[in-house]
């Protein structure tokens, strides 16, 4: 027989929808964002929720994530403008127009927890993943730990997302997102039922493979993941993504040439090439630079020599937008939240940073 290696397809039909997923949440006592319980019929009933709920709301597709069908309301003129965009958006995107609502938080952080479960019942959760530096709902860098997590609010959100692996029998590897808002307060966002994007990170903070135990839980090992085993030191991901580090625009074609950083603690998951033709179809990741490092600000350097290092020719890449943030003072700072790249595209910063030589992404 075939053997799927993912969670059971109860969990990956019901996690899929992000407003069940929501009220599943809430039966397991897991923190949910205040909202609908519904998916919204229409316009009308959409205003007089966010009325009961007050103003800003954000309005999500029922059936999928990734940014899509996701839209702001800071009040009911714009509710009027945005739903229809995010029902098409919606529509577009998943087949299914549903939306749902829930209270937009302001100066939150995009913060989300790795478990991994056998079929036995067992289940296990890492340390946070810090997602918050985002444009449009898609993550550009990744880091662990976070600068806004500490020890006792980490065991807290760990242990939330075990209780909530368990109360849905959930299998395989798993990622639990939540949003935190500046008190600290968690609340469940959604839960993707696949290996994330920016899994390399808590791989390299506790020198494990997930995709290798993924395997074994696959093939009906039981889950034994040493009381040794602790989050240690600082490690950083940045997505180089084929597109102009200004517009946005995709810049599918030809890369001409095409040298990869290397060293310790310098991590490179990509299958791009010299000579490879990148088609315009598909999504723009070009590849996933990883630095781990003992500490955070030598973690940043290292990045930051890393992305110097790396020469892609023949295309445009957001090389030269990585060395600009991970130079800003708001991200040294470790203080920022998922607004934050709002605020550092409205600087129009000119130019590349003083340490970086050339256009990288020429």
């Amino acid at each position: 027989g075939i053997t799927f290696i993912g969670p059971p397809a109860a969990a990956i039909r019901l996690l899929g929808d992000k407003n069940r997923a929501r009220l599943e949440m809430k039966k397991a006592r897991v923190p949910v964002i205040p909202g609908g319980d519904k998916v919204l019929q229409d316009l009308e009933e959409a205003k007089k929720l966010a009325r009961q709920f007050g103003f800003p709301v954000i309005l999500k597709a029922a059936s999928g994530g990734g940014g899509k069908g996701m839209r702001i309301a800071i009040n009911a003129a714009q509710m009027e403008e945005q739903f229809p965009i995010a029902q098409n958006e919606a529509k577009s995107a998943f087949g299914d127009p549903s939306l749902y609502m829930e209270k937009y938080l302001t100066r939150a952080r995009h913060i989300e927890i790795q478990v991994v479960a056998d079929k036995y019942g067992r289940v296990h959760a890492f340390g946070e993943r810090e997602c918050s530096v985002q444009r449009k709902y898609q993550k550009l860098i990744e880091e662990t730990p976070s600068t806004m997590v500490d020890a006792r609010l980490r065991r807290k959100m760990m242990s939330a997302a075990e209780e909530a692996a368990r109360y849905l029998g959930y299998q395989s590897l798993g990622t639990f997102e939540f949003l935190v808002d500046e008190k600290k307060n968690y609340y469940f966002m959604e839960a993707n039922t696949r290996v994330q994007v920016e899994h390399p990170i808590t791989e390299a903070v506790y020198n494990i493979d997930l995709l290798k135990m993924q395997l074994r839980l696959a093939a009906g090992e039981k889950l034994d993941i040493p009381e040794s085993l602790e989050l240690r030191g600082h490690a950083i991901e940045c997505r180089i993504n084929a597109e102009d580090p200004e517009t946005f625009v995709p810049s599918p074609g030809k890369i001409d040439f095409l040298v990869f950083p290397g060293g310790e603690g310098i991590r490179v998951d990509s299958a791009a090439y010299g000579g490879w033709e990148i088609p315009p179809y598909y999504d723009s990741l070009l590849a996933k630079i990883i630095a781990l490092a003992p500490n955070r600000q030598t973690a940043i350097k290292k990045m930051i020599t890393a992305l110097e290092m790396t020469t892609i020719v023949g295309i445009k890449t957001n090389l030269p937008l990585h060395l600009k943030i991970l130079s800003s003072k708001e991200f040294v700072s470790g203080g920022y939240d998922t607004r934050f790249m709002e605020r550092f595209l409205a600087q129009k910063e000119e130019g590349p940073p003083a340490h970086a030589s050339g256009d990288p992404g020429a």
